[in-house]
Formats: C-alpha cells, sequence, structure tokens
C-alpha cells in the first residue's frame, strides 16, 4: 500500500489532477453551459474531452522520457548549484539554464505534434 500511495504522489499530476481538472471541466460546461443552447458539435467535445486529456499526458510522458534518456537531463542538485553560480554572476550557468529550458519545451512540443489527434 505504501509503494501505490508513493507512485501516486510522485505522478500525481497524472494520477490526481489530470483527472480533477477534466472533471472541474465538465462541471463548468454543464453548469455554464445550460446558459446557452447546446448543441450535438459541443456535446461532441464535451465527449471527447478526456480522450484529449489523455492525449495531452502521454505528451507530457513522452517528452519526459525524450529528456531523460537522450539529453542530458540536470538532477536537482546541479540545478541548485547553476541557480547559486547564476546569482553570482555567472552568465555561462545562465546559459545553460536557458539551453536546458529550450529543450525541455522543445521535446513538448515535439511530443504534442506527435500525440495530437488527429481530425
Amino acid at each position: 500500500m505504501r509503494r501505490i500511495l508513493s507512485l501516486l504522489y510522485r505522478g500525481q499530476e497524472f494520477a490526481l489532477w489530470l483527472p480533477c481538472l477534466t472533471l472541474l471541466s465538465l462541471a463548468g460546461f454543464v453548469v455554464f453551459g445550460a446558459l446557452t443552447p447546446m448543441t450535438g458539435d459541443v456535446l461532441a467535445w464535451l465527449a471527447e474531452l478526456p480522450v484529449i486529456c489523455a492525449h495531452a499526458a502521454a505528451a507530457l510522458g513522452a517528452a519526459w522520457a525524450a529528456k531523460a534518456l537522450y539529453m542530458h537531463d540536470l538532477d536537482r542538485a546541479q540545478e541548485i548549484d547553476l541557480h547559486n553560480r547564476v546569482l553570482a554572476g555567472d552568465a555561462a550557468a545562465r546559459w545553460v539554464l536557458v539551453k536546458d529550458r529550450l529543450e525541455t519545451l522543445a521535446c513538448i512540443a515535439l511530443s504534442l505534434l506527435f500525440f495530437w489527434p488527429p481530425r
């Protein structure tokens, strides 16, 4: 049981927050959707919202895996050291952090392109 709770804690973005936000968006749509007439297209979009959220979760997971496996992923100690060096005025450390963030954004963008649902 402790391992399951630990796994849920480490993956809480996918295990807890994404389903909660999906339910919150559904509830908001039902509450605010009652103010305007709902058509079949809107209901179809509402029905596929959980699928789109699953695509987004898969894309973020693939981006994290690609960054961890194929690029130099900075660990926590390295990031703290680089941030301290940036605060001390080291320009090279700042560019290493900027490069790391750009790599992360590129991985997310490429994985979102790959997992984008076809129309």
